[in-house]
């Protein structure tokens, strides 16, 4: 099927131009998704809310999930924008009728101030843009509170068809706390307090609240105290309000061959015959990629990330578009107060958590617990299948199983643990440079290879290593660059180009007016003569040879216990005559105690 449906003239010839199918992407408004075609239709949850007058909702779902465009779409509704809606289901609902309300709507990410009393200053301005856009001009009340509480009471009070229920939105209502500093952190609490408390007592005097965010721990007036917010984040009825079902992916994108063929040509264009993508598999791959989340524990239907799904057909290739669209500030920044919490087989198929622990509403943001914590900002989803799969015999039925939501989910997390421990192992480098250098200047090999088992590999572990060559690579390299990076005359790189291949790991050390290079290679699993061996037949050490000394390194990575095991020596020495000779190979291995020794040639 051709795709090309225009074409252009420039500069006297005609050119044709693929014009893709243009997919809203970001702060999509509501008219643009039902526009584009691309809008799964979540009215009859927002006609749930409508119905139930009075209440304070609470809804907390991870970043990138279509929050804001929920928001949006509720505006919409509550502005009686009926036409916009047309093909949905609140728009053939004869019982909805359609009538006009007032509406708040404050999405707290833009709230730039993160000093209390300029934050305070920005909220009430915000609360005198709204009002003006109602025909309000002024509002006398002296505070933020009592702004707050004359913008409802004016609301109420206006002509034009409104209806005297307003309704109020709050978007990411915990972003200024998220991103303040930790001296800002209590005068940020306190204005957003006050704020809560006002609208948890004007409830009775609203349609409804909703109140969205990333995160849940106690804020007064919203989470906490009575007549609290009433939290849906994990209620069935509400299960599904966000995110794409399989059935929207089948409706929206599989079924529409504008949209498929033009993806599976791309997806298959560099693929041979038998690997290329059928809609079956592409089908399976988007899934097993971009599915997976589920916002209650027993109920089977699973959601794929929106924002996900429409990158994944705008550029019509698989890629980490969640991770790439900026990872969670409170998770890094907890990853960089303390990396160890996250030290946890992150490979494990479930995790397990009592229903009081995963409940719990932490005193504040930087106490919320970790598997909550990682759940509440997308990394961790419900695992309905949990309790089933478990073959556990003191297992509590009222226990929640998280698991990973899908393999673009767990890419990330091992991503950005990748990045913040390649940090700590630079700074362990650093802190074991001395030593390191004296090893090596001084041939001592079973104190350098202890090292790196004990000041390197071993403080890695499972956080960092997955078992592949590449990780125990970056492992390695991020240690020994931290030490080598601190001295004059020393320096490392890794996967530098030479001979027929790329090297794992290149040191220099210019040493008493003598160059020294350090090759190494890794193996997983393999012998460590065989990395050397690869060394060798490469030609990796070839381009060194106006240096003192080449060491040739092999290195037997261990899968099982995450470490080296095995290592090789080979010293190319130049002589008086600038001639390269070879020294005797020497082998190293792990003994019963767990430290290095030397073995037989």
């Amino acid at each position: 099927m051709d795709y090309k449906n225009k074409s252009i003239k420039n500069s006297g010839k005609q050119a044709d131009v693929t014009y893709s199918v243009q997919i809203p992407i970001g702060k999509a408004s509501i008219k643009q998704m039902i526009d584009a075609g691309f809008y799964a239709d979540k009215t009859p949850y927002i006609n749930k809310l409508f119905k139930d007058d009075g209440t304070y909702f609470f809804f907390i779902r991870p970043r990138r999930f279509g929050k804001s465009l929920l928001l949006d779409t509720i505006d919409q509704i509550a502005k009686g924008n009926k036409a916009l809606f047309t093909g949905c289901a609140i728009y053939e609902d004869p019982t909805y009728k359609w009538k006009k309300y007032p509406v708040i709507w404050l999405n707290f990410s833009e709230l730039v101030s993160k000093e209390s009393d300029l934050l305070d200053e920005e909220l009430q301005y915000k609360l005198l843009e709204i009002a003006a856009n109602h025909g309000i001009h002024k509002l006398k009340a002296p505070s933020l509170s009592t702004k707050l509480a004359e913008l409802v009471n004016t609301l109420r009070k206006l002509q034009e068809g409104y209806e005297p229920t307003p309704i109020i939105l709050i978007d990411e209502y915990d972003s200024p706390l998220i991103s303040c500093k930790e001296d800002q952190y209590e005068g940020v609490l306190s204005v957003l307090s006050s704020f809560f408390k006002v609208l948890k007592a004007r409830q009775k005097d609203c349609k409804f609240i909703f109140v969205t965010g990333v995160t849940k721990f106690h804020l007064s007036g919203l989470t906490s105290g009575a007549n609290s917010a009433n939290d849906i984040s994990l209620h069935e009825d509400y299960a599904e309000m966000l995110g794409y079902t399989e059935e929207d992916i089948d409706n929206l994108f599989l079924s529409k061959e504008k949209i498929i063929n033009p993806v599976l040509e791309k997806l298959n264009r560099k693929k041979r015959q038998e690997e290329k993508y059928t809609l079956i598999q592409l089908k399976q791959a988007l899934k097993d990629y971009y599915n997976g989340y589920c916002f209650t524990d027993d109920k089977i239907i699973s959601v794929y990330n929106p924002d996900s799904i429409l990158k994944f057909f705008r550029d019509k290739s698989f890629g980490n578009y969640w991770s790439n669209s900026g990872n969670p500030t409170i998770l890094l920044q907890q990853i960089k107060n303390n990396i160890g919490r996250f030290n946890i087989d992150w490979d494990k198929d479930d995790f397990i958590m009592s229903q009081e622990s995963f409940e719990y509403v932490a005193s504040t943001l930087h106490t919320i617990p970790l598997l909550p914590l990682m759940y509440q900002t997308g990394y961790l989803t419900l695992d309905p299948d949990g309790f089933t799969n478990d073959c556990r015999m003191d297992k509590n039925e009222t226990d929640y199983y998280l698991k990973f939501p899908n393999g673009e989910v767990k890419s990330a997390l091992k991503l950005v643990l990748a990045d913040f421990i390649a940090q700590k192992q630079e700074e362990a480098g650093r802190v074991y440079r001395d030593s390191i250098l004296d090893y090596l200047r001084t041939d001592n090999w079973l104190a350098f290879f202890n090292c790196l088992r004990s000041g390197c590999l071993a403080k890695a572990g499972y956080r960092f290593l997955d078992k592949s060559e590449r990780s125990f690579q970056g492992a390695l390299y991020s240690f020994l660059n931290g030490a080598f990076h601190t001295s004059d005359g020393t320096w490392a790189s890794a996967e530098r180009d030479s001979g027929i291949g790329r090297t794992d790991i290149i040191m220099e050390d210019q040493y008493n007016g003598n160059r020294t290079i350090y090759i190494f290679e890794l193996k997983v699993d393999k012998p460590a003569l065989e990395a050397l061996e690869q060394i060798r037949h490469k030609d990796y050490s070839l381009q060194y040879d106006l240096c003192h000394k080449k060491v040739l390194i092999g290195l037997k990575c261990d899968a099982a216990k995450l470490n080296i095991t095995e290592a090789v020596i080979e010293i190319h020495q130049r002589d008086e005559w600038h001639t390269f000779q070879v020294m005797s190979r020497k082998n190293f291995n792990v003994n019963a105690a767990g430290y290095f020794q030397e073995a037989g040639v």
